[in-house]
């Protein structure tokens, strides 16, 4: 029986299926990491220990993954009252974790006149609840070892600042992902795969995938959540082909609003057409749409482990050639004279379009340290939010990457993936790889624009041959 560890908590959080995969499958199994990943996870790992280093932490000393022989010599260092120890090991029936760290605290505790408490070194710049999760599942442990529930615990971000909670708060969430993670190992049949955004990264996808594409699951339709996907299948709706020519009956009129379900069905459609469907508009939606296609496109390529921008695009006239100009900042200093440069090529009333939040957060992150132009933020368009409302697309879309592939047909990967960016940037060849990649991601938004924003739907689909506008929930 495999033993339930934090890192199993860890990726409940993420994906049910996944923790069950992890939980029942040789780790030889996993896909092997790109690059990047191999990458990231270098720096994660060369973050903690430069943390660390100074900090006078002890480690327990036992034979590699003999972690009984771990537990004792942690339980050891618990009783002497080590200030800090890193990478203890917590040991407790079926359950083992290895927390970054542990701290020694005031109050007393089976061990002494004092306890611990749990911190984890992570490389984000934000908290979040499958981090949070993985320190309650460690303190829940350290409470077994020391007799007593620390009050806190802690999650040092990558700015090196700790984030502090109440662990109480958390207790009885703990408590149901550990009850679960014990049935997904007793059912791993239990967690069914999901297309969700994690799918791209997981380890596990070249399982995952396949198996959904052949069992044409639902969740393979934009816009289908579980709790759609488990109504539908109630009702006898268990593939994408049953939910192309579905017809509720008034069956499902209390339990999915007739909208959703109409857009689930166009999505439907979508996919067994192979091409995005294009939603009607109110009478003078064109209008606006062209008044879009005579902005300019403004385009960032990140490193988020450094919090720094590493190249900024930007194409104006839309799809022209001669209108892309890209700057490689050096610094985070250069960065926002690199925007105004690019920004001065831009006539100074159009619109600026970006795809998802980064631009948005990084002009906010500066703007108020530089000598912001007025009205600059009001002129940003998010394009993401629109394309997804604008059409009904074949598949799931969540990245750019899946935009392209979905709403163009073309590879959105062939001038390589957004996350190689800084690998790039650290090799020697970065600079034509990012001005690359960047003028690329112009493009394919440009022609997003054009073939879904400012695309007529009924002219659409008479060429695609659909009648799918015609079916009314």
């Amino acid at each position: 029986m495999r033993r339930i560890t934090g890192t199993h908590v860890y990726a409940y959080a993420k994906c049910p299926r996944l923790a069950a995969l992890d939980l029942h499958l040789d780790r030889a199994l996993r896909r092997e990491p790109s690059p990047w990943e191999e990458f990231a996870a270098r720096r994660g790992r060369e973050f903690e220990a430069d943390y660390v280093r100074d900090l006078g932490a002890v480690q327990p000393q036992y034979p590699e993954r003999d972690f009984a022989a771990g537990a004792q010599a942690t339980l050891a260092l618990l009783r002497e009252g080590a200030p800090l120890i890193h990478q203890a090991v917590l040991a407790h029936g079926d359950r083992l974790g290895l927390p970054d760290l542990l701290r020694r605290v005031d109050g007393s505790s089976a061990i002494g006149d004092h306890h611990y408490e749990v911190l984890d070194v992570k490389t984000s710049g934000r908290a979040r609840a499958d981090q949070v999760l993985q320190v309650v599942f460690y303190s829940r442990l350290l409470a077994d070892v020391q007799g007593r529930l620390p009050v806190h615990g802690a999650l040092v971000l990558k700015d090196r600042r700790e984030e502090r909670f109440a662990v109480a708060d958390y207790r009885a969430v703990g408590a149901e992902v550990e009850a679960e993670l014990v049935r997904l190992r007793a059912a791993p049949e239990a967690a069914r795969p999901f297309r969700q955004r994690g799918c791209d990264s997981c380890h596990w996808n070249h399982r995952c995938l396949p198996e959904l594409a052949a069992a044409r699951d639902l969740s393979l339709v934009q816009g289908m959540s579980h709790g759609a996907r488990e109504i539908l299948e109630a009702h006898g709706c268990r593939t994408i082909d049953d939910l192309a020519v579905f017809v509720d009956g008034g069956r499902l009129r209390h339990a999915l609003d007739p909208a959703l379900l109409r857009r689930l069905r166009r999505a439907a459609q979508a996919a067994l057409l192979g091409q995005p469907l294009v939603e009607p508009r109110p009478h003078g939606a064109a209008l606006g749409n062209r008044a879009l296609g005579d902005g300019a496109l403004v385009h960032l390529l990140g490193d988020p482990f450094a919090d720094r921008v590493l190249a900024i695009g930007v194409q104006h006239p839309l799809g022209a050639d001669d209108g892309i100009a890209v700057e490689l900042p050096r610094s985070r200093d250069a960065e926002w004279p690199a925007f105004r440069r690019l920004l001065d090529r831009v006539p100074p009333q159009a619109v600026l379009l970006h795809f998802d939040h980064a631009l948005p957060r990084w002009y906010e992150e500066h703007a108020h340290r530089q000598e912001a132009g007025v009205g600059i933020a009001a002129r940003f368009v998010e394009l993401q939010r629109r394309l997804r409302a604008a059409a009904l697309f074949p598949a799931p879309v969540f990245a750019l990457a899946d935009f392209v592939a979905h709403g163009l047909g073309r590879d959105p990967l062939r001038a390589g993936h957004p996350g190689a960016a800084a690998l790039w940037a650290a090799a020697g060849d970065g600079d034509r790889k990012l001005v690359a990649k960047v003028t690329t991601d112009l493009h394919d938004l440009a022609a997003l624009e054009r073939r879904i924003l400012a695309a007529a739907p009924a002219a659409q689909e008479q060429a695609l041959g659909s009648d799918a506008g015609t079916a009314t929930a």
